[in-house]
């Protein structure tokens, strides 16, 4: 496969996020453009979605772009939504809870790559290896 520098979001590599809560959009990984530092992706949550507290060995920030949602991230909570930069530490336990009235659409950047494989492997399984509960 050729690598490109420019991916439109309609030529993203596409699956249900972890939980079957949304779908995710990968954009830059090694695979499609030969990024070796970082990945990133755009995703969708559905309206209500709750997400499974998980971790990664990455950090990762999200940016929102519409929706809002409760953030868990350790033991801290945040009301999150457009316009908002999110930012969680490797191995720090999180999980997202999105309102009910909108999805919430955002920007994903892993740094290193990593979480974004486990995605297109297995789906929604991608994160079930995770122990650790947020309440």
């Amino acid at each position: 496969m050729e690598k490109k520098l420019v991916i439109p979001v309609d030529e993203a590599i596409c699956g249900p996020l972890h939980g079957g809560a949304g779908t995710f959009r990968i954009l830059v990984d090694n695979e499609i453009c030969g990024a070796e530092k970082m990945s990133l992706l755009v995703n969708t949550a559905k309206a209500g979605a709750i997400g499974k507290a998980h971790t990664h060995e990455q950090e990762h920030c999200w940016y929102i772009l519409s929706g809002t949602a409760t953030m868990y991230i350790g033991e801290k909570i945040f009301k999150i939504g457009p316009n908002m930069a999110v930012f969680t530490p490797p191995n720090t336990l999180h999980k997202m809870v999105v309102d009910q009235e909108l999805d919430m659409t955002y920007v994903v950047i892993y740094a290193p790559p990593g979480p974004e494989q486990k995605l297109k492997s297995k789906g929604v399984n991608a994160f079930e290896d995770t122990a650790g509960e947020i309440k």
